[in-house]
């Protein structure tokens, strides 16, 4: 009995496996054989009904008030378990993309939350041509170690990449926005006996700001934004007429600040709206007396960044302002966020006038000399018109530039520079998907009344024609293709941009003055909205 225990053990175990396992069959057997029976009692039935409503149909009595009342009911029903089944996951937020309500988004289903996602990406091919006759490796700004540069240059850029995250929290009234950037950063590199520029992609942000509306068109901002002053410059990038804005925009506008802003009006019904900004320093180009020597006709050091994400102790003025007030005369807030007019669009006109002012401070004590820039200010007016399918665009700046003492100059001494500049461009669709513009610009920095060395130097003045064509591809305003071709008529020195493709000519020498002018640039720029 002990030597077959463990076997009769097992057996008696498989008997009952085996047992319990047939009557799981019978029992899955039974059950199946139930709802075989159920389905076919339930298709005799369905069956049995389309067989009365095919009897019924030659009379067209099937489908009473009351049947599509249930049939609208179902399909009402199907489509919300769909919509829910579009959901994420059990949360219930929504996700998709709507164009007029900025592109790719999240949103919560209460109403509290929504996030924007957007893009812009600009490839860019470039030519430009000045002349190099006269310049030697003594007679050019800087050391004189420089090689002499090429009259031709050319190639291919990422002009700009860019990311916008724009939505609200809490409540609509509560937004924001925060833009990433992948733009150029320049350098320069020497290969053989040339120098030239490069450009390698960095990462960066633009626009990082909240914003409260109050209601009846009260809005406040608080962040770094664009400063309300030149219109050509609040544009955004993408929504330009020629390849890039002008020199002049480069040169007067106040970019990108940071401070608070206060914003009334602007709504759909609106006629007027009034924006005003304080915050820390705004940029400014070509505010700075060039130096008296052989190479003073170089331009003059830039001027200032503005406040881009700068520490508080990083402000480099006592105070700044900014501020425009815009009259609607006729048409939509909405069609005025480009210079374009698109066919179908309806006619409007649009006034501004635009004001800025700053006091600024040195960096370090005791660092103030006659030669300091002490403060300034400006002011502009500008007028669009859209045509619906044709456009006009044109307005005037002026800015002053205080010193902190009297400096000499060709014809005696003078204690600041009074600045100014035009554009007038215009466009006209020649088909849904072409649109043929044209450009002028002009300005002046007076600054060449410092250049005391040379007589002859003229790198003060902005006299440029632009001319192109913009393809929509397909009819969408999201693919561009842009291509145009600059002329400048006076050498291009103080207004000189990379930017836009306008490099520094060259104007003087050490043994008597002399003028190269005639620069032209071509480009071309495919880009993408998504």
């Amino acid at each position: 009995m002990k030597k077959h225990g463990p076997r009769l053990i097992f057996a008696g175990a498989s008997t009952l496996s085996l047992v319990a396992t047939a009557a799981a069959a019978r029992e899955d057997t039974t059950d199946m054989a139930r709802q075989l029976a159920e389905l076919r009692a339930a298709n005799e039935a369905l069956a049995a009904k389309v067989e009365r409503l095919e009897e019924s149909a030659h009379g067209a009595e099937w489908l009473t008030e009351s049947r599509a009342n249930e049939i609208r009911s179902i399909v009402t029903d199907v489509l919300a378990d769909a919509g829910t089944r579009d959901n994420l996951q059990s949360s219930g937020a929504t996700a998709g993309w709507n164009k007029d309500q900025g592109g790719f988004f999240i949103a919560s289903p209460s109403g509290d939350f929504k996030l924007n996602i957007k893009g812009q990406i600009q490839f860019r091919w470039a030519l430009d041509h000045r002349s190099n006759a006269g310049i030697t490796t003594s007679n050019q700004p800087g050391s004189g170690s420089v090689a002499v540069p090429k009259e031709n240059v050319w190639g291919f850029e990422n002009r700009r990449t860019k990311l916008a995250f724009t939505g609200f929290v809490v409540d609509p009234s509560w937004t924001y926005e925060i833009q990433p950037i992948f733009n150029r950063s320049p350098g320069t590199v020497t290969s053989g006996d040339q120098s030239f520029s490069s450009s390698n992609i960095v990462g960066g942000v633009e626009n990082v700001w909240i914003q409260k509306d109050f209601g009846n068109g009260i809005n406040v901002r608080a962040g770094q934004f664009k400063s309300p002053f030149l219109r050509e410059e609040l544009v955004s990038s993408s929504s330009q007429l020629a390849v890039e804005r002008s020199l002049v925009s480069e040169m007067f506008s106040t970019k990108f600040s940071q401070g608070v802003q206060f914003e009334y009006g602007g709504r759909a019904g609106d006629p007027m709206r009034a924006q005003l900004f304080y915050g820390d320093g705004l940029r400014a180009n070509a505010v700075n007396v060039p130096t008296n020597t052989a190479t003073s006709w170089a331009n003059p050091a830039g001027g200032f960044a503005g406040g881009y994400t700068t520490p508080f102790n990083a402000n480099l003025t006592n105070w700044s302002f900014a501020g425009r007030v815009e009259l609607l005369g006729a048409g939509n807030w909405k069609q005025f966020r480009d210079l374009s007019s698109f066919r179908g669009e309806e006619f409007g006109w649009l006034i501004g006038l635009g004001g800025m002012g700053q006091s600024l401070r040195p960096t370090t004590e005791g660092s103030v000399s006659d030669r300091t820039t002490k403060s300034m200010w400006g002011a502009t007016v500008d007028l669009t018109m859209d045509f619906g399918g044709a456009n006009l665009f044109l307005y005037g700046v002026y800015r002053r530039v205080n010193l902190t003492g009297e400096v000499d100059t060709r014809d005696g001494a003078s204690d600041g520079m009074d600045q100014w500049g035009g554009v007038v461009q215009g466009g006209m669709f020649i088909s849904n998907e072409v649109e043929l513009f044209a450009r002028y610009e002009m300005g002046n920095t007076d600054t060449d009344k410092f250049r005391t060395v040379e007589d002859g130097v003229e790198l003060e003045l902005d006299s440029i024609v632009t001319l192109g064509f913009n393809y929509y591809i397909g009819g969408n305003k999201d693919v561009k293709l842009t291509s145009d071709f600059g002329y400048a008529f006076d050498p291009v020195g103080d207004f000189a941009t990379s930017g836009a493709d306008w490099l520094q000519d060259f104007s003087g020498s050490t043994d008597g003055g002399f003028t190269n002018d005639g620069q032209w640039v071509v480009r071309t720029q495919l880009q993408l909205l998504f």
